[in-house]
């Protein structure tokens, strides 16, 4: 009986331990957070590998990230795995980008432009897989209201 007892013990004991660890490694400034989970569809078919950001409205707050997978499904992190976003008022960014190198010379006249390596094959271009619009926070329309409770649910349906 006092085997049992005592492995008992030391189960709680090591289940506080690693709680208070998995705590310790918020920072000091961390705003509460409640789980989200964001379905991204594009002309009615899931959208597989785009990154996911969800911007907090409400003063300074660490942004959410995700990425979707085959269904479209992203599950947000802001400071530590399935702790989803801030709770608050969000925009919301969606990106998939696809990297290019065309072959067809690139548009020195653009601000952006950066010249090859003297012998240097040319730097790839990045193409928009959905509607640029929903990647530039300036832009989107999209947006989240984050609640505390158990599970947010949110299924944005980006349009041309």
């Amino acid at each position: 009986m006092t085997v049992l007892r005592c492995s008992l013990l030391l189960c709680c004991v090591s289940l506080f331990f690693i709680a208070g660890c998995a705590r310790s490694k918020l920072p000091a400034n961390a705003r509460p957070t409640a789980p989200v989970k964001a379905t991204v569809t594009y002309k009615g078919a899931p959208v597989a590998d785009a990154t996911v950001t969800f911007i907090c409205q409400e003063g300074e707050a660490t942004p959410a990230f995700g990425k979707t997978d085959a269904q479209g499904v992203a599950q947000m992190k802001t400071y530590i795995e399935g702790d989803g976003a801030v709770i608050g008022p969000h925009k919301v960014i969606v990106s998939k980008l696809e990297a290019s190198t065309s072959g067809k010379a690139a548009d020195q006249s653009s601000p952006d432009y950066v010249p090859p390596a003297e012998g240097g094959a040319p730097l790839p271009t990045a193409k928009n897989l959905i509607p640029p619009k929903y990647g530039m926070i300036g832009q989107t329309d999209l947006k989240a209201d984050v609640q505390k409770k158990k599970l947010n649910e949110f299924t944005f349906e980006l349009k041309d």
